[in-house]
C-alpha cells in the first residue's frame, strides 16, 4: 500500500517553492522552523531524494522538488475547489469552505475515496490495509469537519449522500495527483512503469486505440495499460471521478460539464452494414428496400440510433412492423449480423476486420449528415505524466496513420 504525504507537508513544499524560503513557507503554513525541517526531511524520504536546494539567498526546487511542488499545488487546489463546491451545494456558508481544508488529513481523504470505490467500510478497509473501525472513524471525522452529512442510510445500506459523492470525487482526484507525482519522479530516473487507464467508446476499439497501445508498450515495455469500455454516461462519470485518465471516442455536442474538456481528432461517418451475402449487398439500395428487413441496433440515445430513427421515417408506411433487436454489445451485434439478414448502422471503422475477412459489408446507400467528431475527453486542467503524454502522442499517430 502506497504511503501518501501529509497534507500539511505538501502545503509546506508548495509555499516554500512559491516564496523561495523554507522559513517563509513554514510561516505561511503555520508551523515552526524545526517542524518544517522535519517535514521536509520526511517528504524527501518519501519521494526518494532532495526536493529543495539553496541558490544564493533563497531556496529553489530541484527537478524532483518541482514535480512534488507542482502536483501538490494541483492537489491543494482540487481540495479547496471541492470544499467550495460543497459549501455552495449545502448552503453551509464559509465553514465548510474555509475550515475544512486546514483540518483535513490525507487519511480522511483516503477513507472517503476508498468507500466511494469499494461501496462499504469493510471493503474500503481491505483496500487501505487498515481496520474497519479506523477507516470508519476517519470518514466520520471528515463528515464532522465538513459540517454536512456525507452518508445516507445505515449498516449495509449505507451510501454516500450527494455531498459525500462530491467530496469523494475531489478526494480521489487529490490522490491521483499524488500518484502522478510518484510516477513522474520515477520517470525522471528513466523508469516508465506507471499506469495508463483508457476509457474507450465503440468506434476506436477496433484499430485506433489498440494500435496506440501496441506502439506505447513497444516503447515503454514496463508500462501498465488498462482499457475500459462501457456506456458513454458511465465512462464520463468514471473520467470525472478519476477512475480513468482519458476517454477516447465520439464527442458530444451536449457536453455541459465544466470539469471536462474535449479535443477532436478526426471526423467519421456512419454506414449501413449487413452480412457479406445479404440480398442487398452489391446492389443499389433505397430507403424502401431498407424498410423490408429487420434491424439490430444500439439502445436509444446513441448517435447511430438517432440516425436510424430519422431514416425509418422514409420506410414504406404500410410495411408490416418488424421487431428491433437492441444491444449495447458490439460483439453480439456483429454475431447477429453475420447469422441473419438484419441491418445496422455503424462506422465502417468498427467492422474493419470483419469486412477484410469477408464477413460483413457496407451497403451502397449514402446516409446524410452523419459526420461526427471523434476525439479525446479529459478532465479540465489535467496534466498527463510523461507516460500518459507518450500514449497521447501514439494515439494521434494512430489517427494520422488511419
Amino acid at each position: 500500500m502506497r504511503e501518501y504525504p501529509n497534507l500539511r507537508h505538501i502545503r509546506l513544499i508548495d509555499a516554500a517553492v512559491r516564496l523561495g524560503s523554507l522559513t517563509r513557507g513554514a510561516d505561511a503554513v503555520g508551523i515552526s522552523q524545526p517542524a518544517a525541517s522535519q517535514a521536509l526531511a520526511r517528504l524527501e524520504r518519501l519521494f526518494g531524494g532532495r526536493l529543495l536546494e539553496r541558490s544564493g539567498a533563497k531556496v529553489v526546487a530541484t527537478p524532483r522538488g518541482e514535480v512534488v511542488a507542482r502536483r501538490s499545488r494541483r492537489a491543494l487546489a482540487l481540495l479547496q475547489s471541492g470544499h467550495a463546491r460543497l459549501a455552495r451545494l449545502t448552503k453551509s456558508g464559509s465553514r465548510a469552505a474555509d475550515l475544512a481544508e486546514p483540518q483535513t488529513s490525507m487519511t480522511h481523504l483516503r477513507a472517503l475515496a476508498a468507500f466511494a470505490e469499494a461501496g462499504s467500510f469493510s471493503a474500503a478497509s481491505r483496500r487501505m490495509g487498515l481496520t474497519e473501525p479506523t477507516v470508519q472513524r476517519a470518514a466520520r471525522e471528515l463528515e464532522q469537519i465538513a459540517a454536512v452529512a456525507l452518508f445516507d442510510g445505515a449498516g449495509r445500506h449505507l451510501v454516500l449522500s450527494p455531498a459525500g459523492q462530491l467530496l469523494a470525487r475531489h478526494a480521489t482526484l487529490v490522490l491521483k495527483e499524488m500518484d502522478a507525482a510518484f510516477d513522474e519522479i520515477r520517470e525522471l530516473s528513466g523508469a516508465f512503469d506507471g499506469r495508463v487507464v483508457i476509457g474507450t467508446l465503440p468506434l476506436v476499439r477496433t484499430r485506433i486505440v489498440p494500435a496506440a497501445v501496441v506502439a506505447l508498450t513497444d516503447k515503454r515495455p514496463e508500462a501498465d495499460v488498462e482499457i475500459v469500455d462501457g456506456p458513454y454516461d458511465t465512462l464520463v462519470q468514471d473520467l470525472a471521478n478519476g477512475r480513468i485518465d482519458m476517454l477516447v471516442g465520439a464527442l458530444r455536442e451536449d457536453l455541459v460539464r465544466r470539469d471536462l474538456t474535449q479535443e477532436a481528432l478526426f471526423t467519421d461517418d456512419l454506414s449501413i452494414v449487413a452480412r457479406a451475402g445479404h440480398p442487398l449487398a452489391r446492389t443499389r439500395v433505397n430507403a424502401a428496400s431498407l424498410g423490408r428487413y429487420p434491424w439490430v441496433l444500439p439502445r436509444p440515445g446513441t448517435p447511430s440510433r438517432a440516425m436510424f430513427d430519422r431514416l425509418a421515417t422514409r420506410f414504406e408506411a404500410d410495411r408490416p412492423a418488424v421487431g428491433i433487436v437492441e444491444t449495447g454489445s458490439l460483439v453480439a451485434l456483429r454475431g447477429i449480423l453475420m447469422q441473419s439478414n438484419r441491418l445496422t448502422i455503424l462506422s465502417r471503422r468498427q467492422i474493419l476486420f470483419e469486412e477484410e475477412a469477408g464477413f460483413l459489408t457496407v451497403l451502397n446507400f449514402k446516409l446524410e449528415d452523419t459526420a461526427r467528431p471523434i476525439g479525446l475527453t479529459t478532465r479540465a486542467g489535467w496534466q498527463p505524466t510523461a507516460l500518459q503524454a507518450d500514449f497521447l502522442a501514439e494515439l494521434r499517430r494512430a489517427v494520422a496513420d488511419g
